[in-house]
């Protein structure tokens, strides 16, 4: 394997995959990247076992060849590099791949790329691919993934609901103390159905080498209990989670008695204020709601109080209801505009938070015990 390729154009390609690479893991070669040289491309390849991810670029290719090298320290290499021409060799006889870039030069030690787990490597078909828009698939994604339970779990609930239909596009995470939910408009070109449930871990994934490689379209495909996601630039490979997913559309309700309309910003900026003096163990902070204002409040015993107030709209009974603020502040983090609406039912029913701007989003949290 001999091959000669630009600096920045392959350093790029590095960095969409070794964030996949397991640093400690039974098998070494997980810890590699799986260079593949012909056509005058250079395919690059990472996996963890669960979520696998492939890229191309071109190169020069003088002679074509195949090896995993160490993620980390490629990367190390490359990025430090000067922005020439940068020339990998491959002696099979020893798995020795020389770099040579300007008047530096790299013997690295590789693993065979017989060792790389072939399932990574295999084609895939596109027949049943549903082809939609990227940006509406990565807002919906941001919008929904941080509310799934954690992904060392694995359960059903530690993934991300997601129905695409003719022209919607609807996707729904859950931890057990908080729902968020979003439906969004798609352009979907093949007119193809799926209802899946997809790794957090893989969504954010997919957020991060989005935000690396920017494409307008993404295909989706659903192979057994693979999902794929495939676009001109690279392909992500992941396991698909199994089982009954929650009946959310159950706990969402039709109407709220009160609705309250603070400034995210202002809520924000209260919230951070607060916490100053929070149990870390509860997270929890009450909020009260009087003549058009909302007072925060903590109390931790060992520490002391902390209090905040902010103007809002409501104008009724004095109200209290107390929240894991994290839950709260992860919502505003997301949304992009100006004020936020709070839905109530009574402090011992969950809450609807969602952006003044949008009527198709919603978070949903549930109220702790005051």
């Amino acid at each position: 394997m001999i091959f000669t390729i630009d600096k920045e154009s392959l350093l790029n390609k590095i960095r969409t995959v070794e964030k996949i690479t397991v640093q400690r893991g039974i098998q070494p070669v997980l810890s590699n990247i799986l260079f593949e040289a012909e056509d005058n491309k250079i395919k690059l390849s990472a996996t963890d076992l669960d979520i696998s991810i492939v890229t191309k670029t071109t190169a020069a290719v003088k002679e074509e060849g195949k090896i995993t090298l160490p993620a980390k320290k490629i990367f190390e290499i490359v990025s430090k590099l000067p922005d020439k021409p940068i020339e990998f060799s491959l002696n099979p006889d020893n798995n020795v791949v020389t770099i040579k870039c300007g008047n530096s030069k790299f013997d690295v030690i590789g693993i065979s790329a017989e060792e790389f787990p072939k399932d990574v490597q295999s084609e895939i078909s596109e027949d049943e691919a549903i082809t939609i828009n990227t940006n509406p698939f990565v807002k919906s994604i941001k919008y929904t993934v941080y509310a799934a339970a954690t992904y060392e779990n694995r359960n059903i609930i530690s993934g991300v609901f997601c129905k695409i239909s003719e022209d919607t596009l609807e996707m729904a995470a859950t931890d057990g103390n908080r729902l968020t939910r979003i439906s969004e408009k798609i352009q979907n070109e093949n007119k193809k159905e799926a209802k899946i449930v997809i790794p957090s871990k893989t969504l954010n994934e997919f957020i991060r080498v989005s935000s690396i490689i920017n494409e307008d379209k993404v295909r989706l495909i659903v192979s057994g209990s693979k999902i794929i996601f495939k676009t001109d630039s690279y392909t992500i490979i992941s396991k698909i989670l199994e089982g009954e997913y929650p009946q959310y559309q159950q706990l969402i309700p039709k109407t709220t008695a009160t609705s309250v309309k603070v400034n995210k910003n202002e809520l924000s900026n209260a919230i951070d204020r607060v916490a100053c003096m929070i149990n870390e163990r509860t997270n929890v902070i009450k909020f009260i709601l009087q003549n058009g204002k909302m007072y925060l409040k903590s109390e931790t015993p060992d520490s002391g109080t902390s209090e905040d107030v902010i103007e809002t709209d409501y104008n009724g009974d004095e109200f209290k209801i107390a929240f894991n603020y994290k839950f709260i502040s992860d919502f505003i983090k997301i949304i992009d505009c100006e004020n936020a609406i709070i839905g109530l039912n009574g402090n011992q029913s969950a809450a609807v938070f969602r952006p003044d701007s949008e009527e198709d989003y919603i978070c949903l949290v549930m109220p702790l015990k005051i």
